[in-house]
């Protein structure tokens, strides 16, 4: 038995694909919150940029023009506009790559009071059934990090197809 890991591969039911056809769109974002650490603290301590923050004390208004004021820091990474395949793996293989290499300085962020951190999945279901799938390679990396693994799945199926 060989140690690449191709024997397992072989066992996969579910192989990577782009098109993962039960599927109309997925993204993955790393979300960091943190009570009392700016956001710019937390890209100064893992030295990696984020693609959008929100600051507490900040005001941000809505799509429909409500304002409110943001509670608590956020920094956040996501695959939504680097990553264009169906398959949510590759969108978690994504987070996983920009974040592993600072594997240490995520762990000790985790440390610190108030802070609190997640990878946030959604996946939209092209036609009302099927769902993500995850393996080893994404499972065992996220539990080193100490990051939980959420989903939204959102299943329009046929009545969404004809509100559309």
């Amino acid at each position: 038995m060989s140690n690449d890991g191709q024997d397992f591969m072989e066992s996969r039911r579910t192989p990577y694909n782009e098109l993962y056809p039960t599927c109309e769109r997925a993204d993955a974002t790393l979300r960091i919150y943190a009570e009392c650490i700016h956001p710019q603290e937390i890209t100064r301590r893992l030295a990696v940029e984020p693609d959008s923050v929100q600051v507490k004390g900040e005001v941000r208004v809505n799509s429909v023009g409500r304002a409110r004021v943001i509670g608590v820091n956020g920094w956040f990474i996501s695959s939504e506009t680097k990553v264009s395949s169906k398959d949510l793996r590759h969108h978690l293989d994504w987070i996983i790559g920009a974040i592993y290499p600072v594997r240490e300085a995520l762990l000790k962020l985790q440390q610190t009071r108030g802070v609190k951190m997640d990878v946030s999945c959604v996946w939209w279901s092209a036609h009302g059934h099927g769902g993500p799938t995850l393996w080893p390679e994404q499972m065992r990396p996220l539990s080193d990090l100490g990051l939980e693994c959420g989903f939204d799945v959102y299943f329009f199926g046929e009545d969404w197809q004809q509100v559309r």
